[in-house]
């Protein structure tokens, strides 16, 4: 706000730069700009932040040097206005420091060590010359910065201590220490500017410096750890306050956004089972009447209610236990439910701290069909929808299994329809493709409950036969299928004719495995395939004598 000669002739680095109205920050960096080396500079920004805090916390005066003066700073609060500073040019030892250095000197008493007496107080204390080297400590000092003995300080400066003290434990803070190294370098220049460090292990220590006339710097050091763990904690409690206020203020504005716009519906029942909240679209969801939830029922009333609309009629019989309770469910769980009308409810429960839940109703029909769909597709063909290749070799591993337990016999057919590339030549693909749809259809059909017909690439499908015990059985089911495939097609514009070759290999006659039953039932399709060229009826049994095809 104002300023006179006097601060202009000790601090010229100011002159023709200050104005009014300009933030004190802007006047330390100047400051310190003049004043810093070239190894500093680079933490100009946490000497300003530490110059901020002294000036904002200053009780007493502090000495230090600039531009070749030893000057005092004195800050004095003005109400409604700020702060006054006043710099003197300090030009000898005041009658306090001379009153300080006589009362020291007192200490030693008839018969008494004085220094012994500062052994029994609970501070340490540290007495360094003119150089800024330690001429003593006491046993505290010694204790709290970790020196073997206390004569081990002797001719050390308080920096060489403080490192010593950090020896070691560097790396467990190492933001720690180079802050406490630039706080340190930082007050010893301001004789009487209580200061604090951090130590190894959390700790933390309160400097405070008198200095005498002869240049004699006397230092105590106050233990504030427990201080600091008090504060610590005071400011955790106040921004956990802060933060859960604001977390309720969040959490109730989007309460009321949520009910508004949700898709799903929810329902919010207290800790004594009472539904306190509930949204529209809960209401559509579950075809609960509007005048019942607007009561603020108890849940039980509103389980009795669907219970007596036959709301759980297709629900799952491993779920009706718990539908029939009416308790609300304290514990974080969801499940799945089909409504009367087929639609499938996601139904999910969340406890409310304190008591009560959360329970929300998500309708995930389309999303249970397109899973199926995707199911559906994965396991089968997409454009016969028979099973693929994969599904049917499952089948007929089961099949394998099964038998090696019961006995029951079975037949695997392969089948290849012939001279199939001639119709896709002529006709196209999408007239092949449709004539192979048709053709998957009539394999289908003449198959039923018998077995499962799949494709198995191409032109070529498989058929697994249950409950063959005799060659005569699968011929027969063979003879049915090639007789339907050779009925004429009509597709479009085109009247179309196919035939078939098949072989057929039986458990356990032709292997029991399923990879050699399909590989021998592939194998006497080939041979089928030679022999239909020659009039045979192009069905084949995997073992039979060459030449003993089936006859038309």
């Amino acid at each position: 706000m104002l300023w006179n000669r006097s601060f202009l002739m000790f601090f010229p680095e100011h002159a023709e730069a200050m104005v009014v109205g300009e933030p004190y920050v802007l006047n330390l960096r100047r400051f310190y700009e003049q004043r810093l080396s070239a190894e500093e500079l680079p933490r100009i920004e946490r000497y300003i932040e530490e110059g901020v805090a002294r000036h904002r916390a200053q009780q007493r005066p502090f000495a230090f040097e600039h531009r070749g003066r030893r000057l005092i700073a004195a800050s004095l609060p003005i109400a409604g206005v700020g702060r006054i500073r006043i710099w003197r040019h300090d030009e000898g030892a005041s009658p306090l420091d001379a009153a300080a250095s006589a009362a020291i000197r007192q200490l030693s008493l008839p018969g008494v060590d004085g220094t012994a007496l500062f052994d029994h107080v609970a501070d340490g204390v540290m007495v360094s010359d003119a150089q800024d080297r330690i001429v003593w400590v006491n046993q505290p000092f010694a204790k709290m910065y970790g020196i073997g003995h206390r004569d081990a300080a002797a001719g050390l400066t308080f920096e060489d201590v403080y490192r010593s003290a950090w020896c070691g434990f560097e790396a467990t803070g190492p933001q720690l220490f180079e802050s406490g190294l630039a706080v340190l370098a930082e007050n010893m220049r301001f004789a009487g500017a209580p200061f604090e460090v951090p130590l190894p292990n959390l700790r933390w220590t309160r400097v405070v410096e008198q200095r005498g006339p002869d240049d004699t710097r006397f230092f105590v050091h106050v233990d504030i750890t427990v201080l600091k763990r008090q504060q610590a904690s005071l400011r955790v409690a106040e921004r956990r306050a802060r933060e859960s206020e604001a977390l309720l203020r969040r959490k109730s504005a989007l309460l009321e956004t949520t009910l508004e716009r949700m898709v799903q519906g929810i329902m919010m029942v207290n800790a004594d089972g009472i539904v306190e909240v509930c949204n529209d679209r809960l209401l559509q969801l579950l075809d609960l009447p509007r005048e019942l939830m607007a009561s603020r029922p108890p849940f039980a009333d509103v389980v009795a209610y669907q219970w007596a609309h036959d709301e759980f009629s297709r629900t799952a019989d491993v779920l009706l236990p718990m539908m029939r309770s009416d308790a609300i469910i304290e514990t974080r769980l969801s499940y799945d439910r089909e409504r009367p009308d087929g639609r499938v409810i996601e139904v999910s429960v969340v406890p409310i701290e304190g008591g009560g839940v959360v329970r929300t109703y998500t309708d995930i029909t389309e999303r249970k069909r397109a899973e199926e769909r995707i199911r559906h597709l994965a396991r089968h063909d997409g454009l016969t929808a028979l099973v693929n290749r994969e599904v049917f070799l499952e089948h007929l591993a089961g099949a394998a299994e099964s038998s090696a337990r019961t006995g029951d016999g079975f037949a695997v057919h392969y089948l290849d329809i012939d001279e199939f590339k001639p119709v896709n030549d002529r006709c196209g693909h999408a007239i092949g493709d449709k004539v192979l749809a048709l053709a998957a259809g009539r394999m289908n059909l003449a198959v039923g409950p018998a077995g499962i017909v799949g494709r198995m690439g191409g032109d070529e499908f498989a058929i697994l036969q249950h409950r063959v015990d005799e060659a005569a059985t699968a011929v027969e089911l063979a003879r049915r299928v090639v007789l339907a495939l050779r009925e004429p097609y009509d597709v479009e514009a085109h009247r179309l004719q196919l035939d078939a070759s098949l072989g057929i290999a039986i458990h356990p006659m032709a292997g029991v495995d399923a990879d050699v039953l399909i590989r021998n039932a592939d194998i006497a399709m080939y041979e089928a395939k030679k022999e239909r060229r020659a009039g045979a009826s192009g069905i084949r049994v995997f073992g039979s004598a060459t030449g003993s095809s089936v006859s038309r």
